[in-house]
């Protein structure tokens, strides 16, 4: 019970954030430049995949993001709390990817509390987008879809700058996600179509847009939403007609080689779902080796033991003792 009044708390704070302009720190504290700098590179970090790098970086950089908010107030101490939340939200990632959703739920609500105190709407929509994730892994898909439709309308409604566009069309991909798990297809399939809309408009935008929306974003995550709604053909498909190129950084394209592997598994295909996992250890050794990557070599040894290359790989990614 308690959780949900969390979760329902977090969508009423978007409405009140979204009445406060986006404000930068007049004179910021001498740390802030700083601070900004290592949460980019802890960002580059998990962007390509290099795990534990950023599971050493991060508690010196929550133990200094929260020291240097306590120094200051005013526009700065919310500036800092924007920081504050962007470390938080890459703590609660660190912790999906090694399978610890309790860790990765904790860092995800702290990332709401310290973008709720910021007063910046885009910020306390990717910290609430961040809870979708550990939600869905406590079973709580339905919450989450509630959450980031809500989080989404609000956003959508108020502005057409591209940081606010790129924001909804990516609250809509993930609620996309948690729909499809939730076997709600005409929801999931709508909230795709949300997401599509929303990067065509970043596409004829005149203002710049630096942010991950794009449509090879969108194909990114219709092979997962298809796969989760039972189509497997249709997500192999799409799978197809993505150059893992045009994917910013390691960590998309090992997703894209997931999510097409668990669509072959469903279909049977076993040895190019083997082929799928070795390009995901090609694209981003440590993904490999996560819990949930490890599951899939595990189903492929149960049925193909045999394949060229299988042992030693899931020697090497530790789904086998070595």
């Amino acid at each position: 019970m308690a959780d949900r009044r969390h979760l329902l708390s977090i969508g009423v704070g978007l409405g009140a954030a979204l009445l406060l302009p986006d404000t930068a720190s007049a004179t910021p504290s001498p740390n802030l430049p700083d601070l900004r700098r290592r949460v980019a590179r802890g960002r580059s970090a998990f962007r390509a995949a290099r795990y534990a790098e950023l599971t050493e970086r991060l508690p010196a950089l929550r133990r200094d993001a929260l020291s240097t908010r306590q120094l200051l107030s005013g526009t700065p101490w919310g500036a800092a709390s924007a920081v504050l939340a962007q470390v938080y939200m890459l703590s609660s990632e660190l912790s999906v990817k090694s399978g610890d959703s309790e860790a990765a739920w904790n860092h995800a609500r702290a990332a709401v509390s310290a973008a709720k105190a910021s007063g910046k709407a885009t910020v306390l929509a990717e910290a609430t987008r961040i809870c979708a994730t550990p939600l869905r892994r406590q079973g709580r898909s339905g919450d989450a879809v509630v959450l980031l439709q809500d989080t989404l309308g609000q956003l959508d409604a108020v502005r057409a700058e591209p940081e606010y566009v790129g924001a909804a069309g990516t609250l809509a991909l993930t609620a996309a996600y948690c729909a499809a798990l939730a076997g709600r297809e005409t929801t999931a399939l709508s909230l795709v179509d949300t997401a599509k809309d929303a990067a065509a408009r970043l596409r004829t935008a005149q203002q710049p847009y630096t942010g991950d929306l794009t449509a090879h974003q969108v194909h990114l995550y219709q092979v997962g939403v298809h796969h989760l709604l039972g189509q497997d053909t249709v997500a192999m498909r799409i799978a197809r007609q993505i150059d893992p190129r045009t994917l910013p950084a390691g960590e998309r394209r090992a997703r894209l080689g997931t999510d097409t592997a668990r669509a072959l598994l469903a279909l049977g295909d076993y040895g190019q779902a083997f082929t799928e996992l070795l390009a995901v250890e090609s694209a981003a050794p440590e993904e490999a080796s996560r819990p949930s990557l490890r599951a899939l070599t595990g189903e492929i040894l149960a049925h193909r033991p045999n394949l060229v290359g299988l042992r030693d790989f899931a020697a090497r990614t530790r789904a086998v003792p070595a």
